[in-house]
């Protein structure tokens, strides 16, 4: 039964309940309320939309959810998932678009179905084999949720782990998109923030209250930031610098050797004219919390 179907029928049961009385006809509640979760990672953006039941005390999987049956990870309508560019969904590329999601449950084992047509409703269960693309997935335990959840708990850069928990169960994803190239300024730009600073950081940041960074040319035109102390332990001293305004940087961080993270909670703002106060780092909000004096005008 295809949406425009189901819709007909719905409409001839509206109509007959509206002849019940006002009240009948304008009661809205839903057992399972739609819900959506939306998150962008380097550009990217994933969204589920999906209806919401919940437990209620029930045996969920095995039981209200058999094993080895096909399912969409909510109720009523197919779960959908969208998204706008490429992403790698627990390691299967998956092109741009919207698909319903579909899910065989088992006990040690997932394997979730994205199927291109996404006008279901949740008793058609297409055959699993038909489906775009195939992803394995294994469950793990946690608290009890009452409500059946997507969410992304964890997101870094280009990578997310996106996650579906209801009663006791979670299926994590570990998603991953193609890392957007930092932005190149002329020659000329880029001449004005080169150089080596002496860094004095206001305390309770926990960083040093004194480093150096140095400002040089790297490969292609971009600009490369080096400190004498990394952001987060495992973070490269050398970063990138992706512009984010008129003489505002953020850091493009590395871990073994590749671009993980852009921080967007800390900017270089420069001021190349002021001899005085050349650079301020700024935290989340505009808030600066240190400033940097050039010693040198060479690159490190």
């Amino acid at each position: 039964m295809k949406r425009s179907q189901i819709i007909g029928v719905t409409l001839a049961i509206t109509a007959a309940c509206a002849a019940i009385g006002p009240r009948a006809a304008t009661a809205q509640i839903r057992a399972s309320e739609r819900g959506a979760v939306s998150q962008t990672l380097d550009g990217t953006t994933i969204t589920l939309d999906y209806a919401r039941p919940s437990a209620r005390g029930r045996e969920l999987f095995g039981t209200l959810v058999p094993w080895n049956v096909v399912w969409t990870p909510g109720a009523n309508w197919a779960t959908t998932l969208t998204t706008d560019r490429p992403v790698r969904i627990n390691g299967v590329d998956v092109a741009p678009g919207a698909y319903s999601v579909w899910m065989i449950p088992r006990e040690e084992r997932w394997t979730m179905t994205l199927n291109s047509e996404i006008e279901y409703f949740h008793f058609q269960k297409p055959d699993s084999a038909l489906g775009t693309y195939q992803i394995e997935a294994r469950p793990t335990e946690g608290s009890h949720v009452e409500m059946l959840t997507w969410s992304f708990p964890a997101v870094s850069g280009d990578a997310a782990r996106l996650e579906l928990a209801w009663g006791e169960t979670r299926v994590p994803l570990d998603l991953l998109v193609e890392p957007s190239e930092p932005v190149v300024l002329p020659p000329e730009e880029r001449a004005r923030y080169l150089g080596e600073y002496a860094l004095e950081i206001v305390p309770g940041v926990d960083w040093p209250l004194e480093a150096e960074m140095t400002v040089t040319e790297g490969s292609g035109g971009i600009l490369r930031g080096w400190m004498s102390f990394p952001f987060h332990p495992g973070d490269e001293l050398t970063f990138d610098m992706i512009p984010a305004g008129l003489g505002r940087f953020h850091a493009g961080l590395y871990r073994d050797g590749k671009l993980f993270n852009v921080e967007t909670g800390v900017s270089f703002e420069f001021h190349p004219d002021d001899p005085e106060t050349p650079l301020v780092l700024r935290g989340i909000e505009g808030s600066p919390f240190g400033v940097g004096v050039r010693s040198r005008e060479s690159g490190r």
